[in-house]
């Protein structure tokens, strides 16, 4: 039987962590705590050979402490785990990470892979940005792009569906609040006034004259904006 006191021995008695030796070992080894000491091991000392280290170690000794070891250093490793280890939260971490790196070789399913992940993948780099699929380039995804590479955006204007320019969202609403206000917004400034939070700005062009330092407010259902003093939004804002 293959203990985890043979294991540790089979290691000590190897001449060195080569990392041949790495790979080749792991995968007879049954203990996931033994495993788990070799990955620590090889971030030590040959952390460009951890991904290669842990495809070799067998789905069925594959745990969550492994997996929340490896996906903070390398978000790849996402694909390589059990489906019973693919979790949301494991998901947000692998793609944190490495971005579309974790997420676009396969290997984990597609009911995981949520608009919001995308969200993230286009947060985390713009070559990130760049492998997002054609059919994930949601208003929310445009959205982050502008806000993060605007520049790139620009000069990319095919990047942006012509869906999400002709169809009522956060994107174009964006770009509406910008024309009529003339600031530039972060990407949770415009996800929080467009489900309904009030956004301070100090001008606004509106077709009964120009609104100034005002909390505005958006109502996605009907499209309309309302108006109030940022003192008085304050104030509510204290009330227990």
């Amino acid at each position: 039987m293959k203990t985890p006191e043979l294991c540790r021995k089979a290691l000590e008695t190897e001449a060195g962590f080569g990392n041949d030796f790495h790979r080749g070992l792991v995968q007879h080894i049954p203990s996931p705590e033994v495993c788990m000491e070799v990955l620590k091991e090889c971030r030590e000392n040959n952390p460009e050979e951890l991904y290669g280290v842990a495809v070799a170690i067998r789905p069925e000794v594959m745990n969550g402490e492994m997996a929340d070891f490896l996906l903070p250093l390398d978000g790849r490793c996402i694909s390589i785990l059990p489906v019973h280890l693919q979790t949301p939260e494991r998901v947000r971490v692998a793609v944190e990470t490495s971005g579309m790196s974790a997420v676009g070789r396969g290997g984990v399913p597609k009911s995981l892979l949520t608009p919001e992940v995308y969200v993230r993948c286009a947060a985390h780099s713009r070559e990130s940005l760049m492998m997002i699929p054609w059919a994930e380039r949601s208003p929310e995804v445009c959205l982050m792009a502008k806000t993060l590479y605007p520049d790139w955006v620009r000069n990319h204007p095919e990047f942006v569906p012509e869906s999400v320019r002709n169809q009522d969202s956060i994107y174009t609403l964006n770009s509406l609040m910008e024309s009529l206000t003339g600031e530039k917004f972060s990407y949770r400034q415009m996800t929080d006034f467009y489900n309904g939070k009030p956004l301070n700005v100090k001008r606004m062009e509106t077709p009964d004259g120009v609104q100034k330092d005002k909390a505005v407010k958006f109502d996605k259902e009907t499209g309309k904006f309302s108006f109030s003093d940022i003192r008085q939004e304050r104030k509510r804002g204290l009330k227990m």
